[in-house]
């Protein structure tokens, strides 16, 4: 039995000869991360995902600002069907779509703010919803009108559709 530095029983550690350098130790490898700790890391939200969620903020501006303008189009138009009793109902038409609009701005940027915590499904309905909104704009308006919500509603649906934001 061999005596070590801690007593009988323990290996001794190794002698250094004269005039040699000192023998390397080694390290001892770190510890992997165990499986309640990997399933606890957060994810890296890709930029793709982000820029959906930047493009959602942006279009709910377009969308609320669209909206009142559809409401004061709206009641502007009713007034005058009123007034010359035109029997159409063009102005509640509007009206109406403007209300559409304002929810579905309020919609991105719920959206938005989900997206940036990686939920991405609300996003994604209130651009599809907003494309379709914005399509029926530009046929009552004959072309007019919602062309940018509409392209940026169809732009947010592509980055939501692209490999990297689809696994979030």
């Amino acid at each position: 039995m061999s005596v070590g530095q801690n007593g009988p029983g323990f290996p001794q550690e190794p002698q250094q000869q004269p005039g040699m350098p000192p023998m390397p130790t080694a390290n001892p490898l770190p510890a992997s991360p165990a499986a309640s700790d990997i399933s606890g890391m957060r994810r890296e939200r890709p930029g793709t995902l982000t820029g959906a969620a930047v493009l959602g903020f942006v279009t709910s501006g377009f969308e609320i600002i669209g909206g009142l303008l559809w409401i004061l189009g709206g009641a502007v138009v009713g007034e005058l069907e009123s007034t010359y009793q035109t029997g159409t109902d063009i102005g509640t038409i509007a009206t109406v779509l403007g209300l559409f609009s304002l929810v579905v701005g309020g919609v991105y940027i719920w959206g938005g703010v989900m997206a940036l915590k990686m939920k991405t499904m609300v996003l994604f309905v209130a651009a599809g919803v907003g494309v379709v909104l914005n399509i029926v704009a530009l046929a009552l308006s004959e072309g007019e009108l919602g062309l940018l919500s509409m392209l940026l509603g169809a732009v947010t649906l592509l980055l939501m559709a692209l490999p990297a934001s689809r696994r979030f």
